[in-house]
């Protein structure tokens, strides 16, 4: 299974992303994220909030989150805010943020010179 994960806005505007396959977890992690996608009942969950994200007023600081899973060629992508979004949404909102916080970071390429 993967699941790609973004979280986007708040305060600082900062973007949070990050893939993760199950497949390269220890199991207990893997194990600990299909249980949380099994409790939200992620497959039956609207794509998107009942209103538009940029129109929910009073929530110039809100985080934005688009969460895709695959499991075996199937995708299932739901969009929504803080605000918007089901209670039982929250635990795999922390787990993924902090998979993404965990993932290690690209070397940025150096500039090649032609000479």
């Amino acid at each position: 299974m993967k699941i790609y994960f973004e979280r986007s806005g708040g305060f600082m505007g900062r973007t949070v992303s990050t893939v993760v396959d199950t497949n390269e977890l220890p199991p207990e992690e893997a194990l600990k994220l299909l249980e949380i996608l099994e409790d939200t009942d992620f497959f039956t969950l609207p794509e998107e909030p009942s209103s538009p994200l940029e129109q929910t007023s009073g929530a110039a600081d809100q985080l934005c989150y688009k969460v895709t899973v695959e499991v075996a060629g199937v995708q299932h992508t739901v969009e929504t805010s803080d605000i918007e979004a089901p209670p039982q949404l929250q635990p795999l909102f922390q787990e993924l943020s902090q998979l993404a916080r965990q993932a290690p970071r690209p070397n940025p390429q150096p500039n090649s010179v032609s000479q």
